[in-house]
């Protein structure tokens, strides 16, 4: 069975700030893609499907990339969100980044 996925997901060991309108949460990133990345269900989360958020993929303490996504799926344990159009420069800049720190 082959993915049929528009945009190939890289798998990440990364941490990611969800900002919310009322605080944030910390997540592991478990991958990422062009369009939208999977992250782990913070402990606390009570956010809705369809709200935007703004994502900081957190890569060290200079390289941080800032990404507007809407909330699409969630489950118990992870998080699907799908980036909003009209960021191409900065979402191929966190997969320029992957490079150097995607799971083996």
């Amino acid at each position: 069975m082959s993915d049929k996925r528009r945009f190939p997901r890289v798998e990440l060991n990364s941490t990611v700030l969800i900002a919310a309108p009322r605080g944030g949460y910390l997540a592991e990133v478990h991958d990422v893609s062009l369009g939208g990345a999977r992250v782990s269900r913070p402990l606390e989360w009570t956010q809705s499907l369809g709200e935007a958020f703004r994502l900081f993929f957190i890569f060290d303490q200079d390289t941080v990339i800032e990404l507007t996504a809407d909330l699409i799926r969630q489950t118990d344990l992870d998080l699907a969100f799908l980036f909003h159009t009209g960021q191409d420069e900065d979402a191929g800049r966190l997969m320029y980044e992957t490079r150097f720190v995607a799971s083996l």
